[in-house]
């Protein structure tokens, strides 16, 4: 049930962030942040929420994109990829009201580094690459 919940939670950030084509509140997260701390935050943070690991997003990002799943060899290189990217291994967003960092400088210049607060929109090229990239290895 878990998952379900986290999976309608990314579909929607993604779908949102993709339509719109503005930044939300609701993908901020802290690339920087352990796997442990994104789970604390995700369980019992009410502005926080866990939308589950890597592979769950690469698993989700297929569908997404409308192309053939990655097999499990894809599927760990693409892993490998995206945490050489900056990617935490747990992805845990922010679902507070506001984006974190709006308005400042640090929006602009940390958007997708792999440092400090990142934003899922700012992601979505390089997550698509590598799923891309995935197909081919």
């Amino acid at each position: 049930m878990h998952r379900v919940i986290a999976r309608s939670i990314l579909v929607a950030s993604i779908a949102a962030t993709s339509i719109s084509g503005t930044v939300l509140g609701h993908e901020c997260f802290v690339a920087s942040r352990s796997v442990t701390g994104d789970i604390a935050a995700g369980s019992h943070a009410k502005v926080w929420a866990t939308l589950g690991t890597l592979e769950d997003l690469f698993g989700f990002v297929g569908s997404f994109l409308g192309l053939p799943p990655l097999s499990d060899t894809q599927l760990a290189w693409a892993v490998e990829r995206a945490r050489e990217a900056g990617l935490p291994n747990q992805l845990t967003i922010f679902t507070g009201n506001h984006t974190i960092a709006e308005g400042t400088p640090a929006m602009e210049t940390h958007a997708a580094d792999g440092k400090g607060i990142d934003h899922l929109f700012n992601w979505l090229p390089v997550i698509s690459g590598i799923y891309v990239d995935a197909l081919n290895h």
